[in-house]
């Protein structure tokens, strides 16, 4: 059990869902978050990840685990964002962070820290940088779409 606050990296993971230009919005309430999802089939390193506190969701062979970082402290102070770097360490800007797609790889580096509030007792984790090795654009152009068709009375009347 983890009983001093510690940074881990967590290295050759596939980046997902990557929101680190603007903090997303917590549908729970809350402050907003930048927020990216990890995802590994690496068994050895999903157990680490689990070992150290992390919550590491399973399905067919591939573990992932969602990251945030809040954009406020409980008083209501802006936190810094996302330190967000590529391979040579070069930051990457607010525009160009829209851009890092799904099947993204890289690295995060992870602040872990315990904690205990109202009887419960748990690892707290806040997503503290993301080195982009090698970058998957993001579109936001359909690969699929529907076909024309023609309106009939029956459909016409749903409408």
């Amino acid at each position: 059990m983890l009983t001093e606050p510690k940074n881990i990296m967590i290295s050759g993971v596939t980046l997902n869902w990557a929101r680190l230009d603007t903090p997303a919005d917590n549908p729970f309430g809350g402050a907003p978050s930048w927020e990216v999802q990890i995802e590994t089939t690496d068994k050895a390193q999903a157990k680490a990840l689990k070992d150290d506190g992390l919550n590491v969701k399973e399905a067919d062979g591939t573990f992932t685990v969602s990251l945030r970082r809040k954009s406020e402290t409980k008083d209501g102070s802006p936190m810094a964002p996302v330190r967000v770097v590529d391979a040579a360490k070069n930051p990457i800007d607010g525009a160009n962070r829209r851009k890092i797609g799904n099947g993204s790889t890289g690295n995060v580096i992870v602040w872990l820290a315990p904690y205990e509030y109202a009887g419960k007792k748990g690892i707290a984790a806040s997503l503290t940088a993301v080195q982009v090795t090698d970058m998957v654009e993001y579109s936001a152009e359909a690969s699929m779409d529907f076909d024309s068709v023609s309106a009939n009375e029956e459909t016409a009347d749903l409408f």
